[in-house]
């Protein structure tokens, strides 16, 4: 018999990296002592006698661990597997193998060592711990063990209970004199299910085993969980004698579980709810479909759409906000459905943060908000319990707001996700009937927009000269700077533009009859090469003394309008749309008159033909002389009569190119 000391070990193995890695398991449980003898095949030719332990992988190419384990008798067998191969746990456990290990990156192929060692301890003495396993050794046992044990004996009349351990006493709080000598459904009450106690008796009649789950109640009338096994114990002669119990509290496995379930159904309901509302706004979005396909005009597409949406069971009253040319607030222009009399006078500030319309144009995302008193808006109470706003946005372009009112809480995303879409198709509608009205009308729109901004250029320069300023001409230059063209009140207000950030220079025209321009040269970004830079053309402007500027512009369309709105409401506070007017007539002719002959001009040219112009130059006598409009060019005589006389050319040339033939 080998030493016990220094155990030998068969390790049969084929691949390199895998025997390495086995052997450093081996000799670090085994502190190096140990003999380890190597096979690569042919295994079942060994005398298996000369071992003490055999460790087989099912990599060898000429056997395998079932075949091992036959052929090692009575040395046990530790088989490594690994999870591609063709040999499962339980076959070689089945062939008598002691221990399986798989092969793996983990830390149950590290206790390799140690499964060994145990397997090596268990055949040395297993037969004196077995002898070790004493009655007394068994009833410490199951008194200590911590679940409840009860054995009822089946030979007494109603099967009473003649054993509890501790676990039982603790768990039901009965103590073992208040137990015994009874059957166990005295832990039954008005609230255990019958079924899972029938399920128990007829296991007990046929003397089988059952597994249930009853409700139970303690001494002091708390309810538990309890999983009840029970199990047959039968005599020397085979007649049934005892059943054994055994009751665990799975009081909350078994609350979890039906708060999952119950969970699991209120959602169940949620989701058909939202499903419903869902299906209600897809059907919402075919009806409004057919209104933009039929639709003739904007307001008509609009005030329908309002009038679908209020009509739909999800929803209460709906309205139409235009945003797109005011920059300081939203207003209804279409409404319909309920309290449409407080909808009507509503005026929502853009700069609101906590009113849902205003964020959503703010964000152009939908937005909602739940309110049981409809305090959705300052100053205003509506008699719903939530409102839903809706950016209508089509290529980037904002062409208002859909507001939305219903009775229940705010829609969830699902919800939100259909009503963005509908937002998205009617605003591609609105967006194709601007274009369309684009291209076959010449009418424009005039904007008279109002500036309350101390800071902008020309609101220093009338502050700082204490007069106002009234408009006579500009000239917007290449590089972005503007000559504009003032007159000023009082006349003799002389300009001075010292610290005045934005104004280069301000030079002084004299006119015949004593009349006098202010030149005054903005740098590139003012408010007025913001509005030549969108196409917008200036046909007025005027400053008064505490600093308001008011623009008259003419652009070609309400997309150009938002955009110079946008543009100027980023550098300049306080701009407000005060007018909108749309002139009809073929205003494109001139415009494109002026935009040809502008092209055709230098910065120079256009600069010495409007001075001349403004300063009198063609008027009889002279108003101011070419050398005085040479020194305010900071050019010579010859130089700006250059200027002036190919501007007049090009002037010319270009009128007789549009006159009719």
């Amino acid at each position: 018999m080998p030493d016990e000391r220094r155990p030998r070990l068969l390790v049969a193995v084929h691949d390199d990296d895998l025997f390495d890695r086995v052997e450093r398991c081996l000799r670090s449980t085994f502190d190096g002592d140990c003999g380890i003898v190597r096979r690569h095949g042919d295994v079942e030719a060994v005398d298996f006698d000369s071992f003490d332990c055999v460790v087989v992988a099912d990599d060898l190419p000429d056997t395998d661990p079932e075949a091992v384990t036959a052929a090692a008798g009575d040395v046990p067998v530790v088989a490594l597997l690994s999870p591609e191969g063709d040999h499962s746990a339980e076959s070689v456990l089945a062939a008598g193998a002691a221990d399986v290990v798989p092969v793996t990156d983990t830390n149950l192929f590290d206790r390799l060592g140690r499964r060994t060692a145990s397997v090596l301890a268990w055949r040395s003495d297993y037969a004196t711990a077995e002898r070790r396993v004493t009655e007394d050794l068994k009833e410490r046992a199951m008194d200590e063990a911590p679940v409840g044990i009860t054995i009822a004996d089946a030979s007494l009349p109603d099967d009473p209970l003649v054993y509890v351990n501790d676990a039982f006493e603790s768990l039901t709080g009965y103590d073992e004199s208040e137990a015994l000598g009874r059957n166990c459904r005295y832990l039954q009450g008005p609230g255990t299910d019958p079924e899972p106690v029938a399920e128990l008796r007829r296991a007990v009649r046929a003397e089988g085993s059952a597994s249930v789950e009853l409700l139970n109640y303690r001494r002091d009338g708390e309810t538990f969980w309890n999983r009840v096994d029970i199990a047959p114990i039968h005599g020397p002669e085979g007649d049934l004698s005892h059943y054994v119990g055994f009751q665990t509290d799975v009081t909350d496995r078994v609350r979890a579980e039906r708060a999952a379930e119950h969970y699991a159904s209120v959602a169940d309901r949620e989701r058909t709810r939202l499903r419903g509302l869902v299906d209600q706004v897809e059907n919402l979005l075919v009806d409004v479909t057919e209104v933009l396909v039929r639709a003739e005009t904007r307001a008509e597409l609009e005030r329908e759409v309002c009038e679908r949406v209020a009509d739909s069971p999800s929803y209460a009253c709906a309205w139409v906000g235009d945003c797109d040319l005011s920059p300081d607030a939203i207003v209804p222009k279409e409404w319909a459905g309920e309290a449409t009399t407080a909808v009507v006078g509503l005026r929502i500030d853009r700069r609101a943060v906590d009113d849902p319309v205003a964020r959503a144009v703010a964000t152009r995302s939908v937005q909602t908000m739940s309110d049981p008193d409809g305090r959705f808006h300052p100053g205003v109470v509506l008699p719903f319990g939530s409102v839903v706003a809706v950016p209508l946005v089509h290529s980037e372009t904002l062409y208002g707001v859909l507001t939305v009112y219903r009775e229940g809480d705010a829609p969830g995303e699902p919800e939100r996700v259909a009503l963005e879409a509908l937002g998205s198709a009617v605003a591609a509608a609105i967006d194709a009937f601007e274009s369309r009205r684009t291209l076959v009308t010449d009418s424009r729109l005039e904007l008279r927009i109002r500036i309350s901004d101390a800071n902008t250029p020309l609101a220093r320069l009338a502050l700082a000269n204490e007069c106002s300023l009234r408009y006579r001409g500009s000239v917007a230059r290449d590089d972005g700077t503007v000559l504009l063209f003032v007159s000023s009140t009082p006349a003799d207000a002389e300009l001075v533009a010292v610290d005045v950030p934005g104004v280069q220079r301000v030079v002084r025209l004299k006119r015949g009859g004593g009349d006098t321009l202010d030149e005054i040269h903005l740098g590139s970004g003012s408010l007025l090469s913001l509005a030549a830079e969108r196409g917008a053309r200036l046909t007025d402007l005027s400053v008064t003394e505490d600093g308001t500027v008011e623009l008259l512009v003419t652009v070609t369309d309400r997309s150009a309008g938002r955009t110079l709105l946008d543009e100027l409401s980023a550098v300049a506070t306080g701009v407000r749309l005060d007018a909108i007017r749309e002139r009809a007539g073929p205003a494109s002719t001139p415009r494109e008159f002026v935009s040809t002959v502008e092209n055709e001009l230098t910065d120079r040219q256009r600069t010495a033909l409007q001075l001349a112009h403004l300063g009198g130059f063609f008027e009889w006598p002279h108003g101011v002389s070419g050398d005085e409009l040479a020194a305010a060019m900071d050019i010579s005589r010859s130089t700006f009569h250059q200027h002036l006389r190919a501007a007049e050319r090009k002037l010319v040339a270009a009128f007789y190119r549009e006159m009719p033939n």
